[in-house]
């Protein structure tokens, strides 16, 4: 994926490490992100939890700023096998800037090598080339990526505070309310619609502020709506302090133009709960799908989360489906998170 007036002529390559806490909205987040945050990117390849990914003019500030579903990313120095002849070739092969350096290693799964084995190996080698192991004042942090097939060799570049969604967890805020998104996934469903800072983001269904709150944080203006006062009451409670305006509404008649939100995220009402002025949960979820594609600018994105597949009635409102993720809760509850876009030419 380029601009069109860009060539990738000093384009490097990244590894970035995945978290694994969902099998496929992680690298649903990265390459969204490298959509507007890169001049040029190509998916390489996804080996285990370690996504490689050639890119040019890469925005890692911005990047480490926003992904919620990546531990850290690599500038990539060598890739090989992982078996102990291929790996010790690779170290031998390195030609690094400093003498002193920091190598940390981290295995995804069952990778065949273990860490602290890949660790000493690497210190053995690079010593015997001159290089000194130096854990408290290092000139260069070196890191391995171990999975099943491969090593990556690479610089971290970038690692994202996973800590700051712990921090944020729903039981942790002024208000609570069961049932909720956890923090690391609402943002990352808000990196997948590719919204920018300074727009603008609805949740027709805001009830705690959750996502507006994952929004807010990176910058992006938030509007809420929700029909129930309580809800709406404590929203403001968690939102306090953040760029964020919240209405007490129905999401079946939005109080917003057309073509007036430039992103939608929205985790529709489940269960008996979620009738409350409607005459049935069809009736919801038919009537806001037609709202949110009137309300969202065309060419721009919408992930909408349900409790049942709603592929069908999405794309009957005129909706793209770009992807579909699921996401098992537990036993009586598992999300489908729906990507979906406004046709540019709508």
């Amino acid at each position: 994926m380029m601009r069109s007036d860009h060539l990738p002529g000093m384009a490097k390559l990244y590894a970035f490490e995945l978290s694994g806490e969902h099998p496929t909205v992680p690298r649903s987040e990265v390459l969204s992100l490298l959509r507007i945050h890169a001049a040029y990117f190509r998916e390489v390849a996804e080996v285990d939890r370690c996504l490689l990914v050639e890119a040019d003019d890469l925005d890692l500030r911005i990047l480490e700023q926003r992904l919620a579903m990546t531990h850290r990313i690599l500038e990539v120095l060598k890739v090989c096998d992982a078996s102990p002849e291929n790996i010790e070739k690779a170290l031998r092969s390195l030609d690094l800037p400093r003498l002193r350096y920091r190598m940390r290693a981290s295995r995804l799964g069952e990778g065949f090598v273990k860490s602290h084995d890949l660790e000493r190996m690497a210190g053995r080698v690079l010593h015997s080339m001159g290089y000194r192991a130096d854990l408290e004042n290092p000139e260069m942090d070196i890191r391995a990526i171990i999975s099943r097939s491969k090593v990556v060799f690479g610089y971290e570049v970038a690692r994202p505070d996973r800590g700051g969604f712990e921090r944020r967890r729903p039981h942790l805020k002024p208000f609570f309310y069961p049932g909720v998104l956890m923090p690391r996934m609402a943002r990352a469903l808000v990196n997948i619609t590719m919204v920018r800072p300074g727009e603008l983001l609805l949740d027709p269904f805001s009830g705690t502020g959750g996502i507006l709150v994952e929004a807010c944080l990176i910058g992006v203006r938030g509007a809420g709506v929700d029909v129930q006062e309580k809800l709406n009451r404590g929203a403001r409670a968690n939102l306090e302090g953040l760029d964020a305006d919240l209405i007490l509404g129905d999401a079946r008649c939005l109080p917003f133009k057309d073509a007036s939100v430039d992103a939608i995220v929205s985790d529709t009402p489940y269960g008996r709960s979620a009738v409350i002025k409607a005459r049935s949960k069809d009736e919801i979820l038919s009537r806001s799908f037609e709202e949110m594609f009137r309300v969202l600018k065309a060419g721009r994105r919408a992930v909408i989360v349900t409790d049942r597949p709603a592929e069908e009635l999405l794309r009957s409102k005129e909706f793209r489906i770009v992807e579909l993720h699921s996401d098992r809760v537990h036993r009586s509850l598992t999300r489908y998170i729906h990507v979906c876009e406004k046709p540019a030419d709508f």
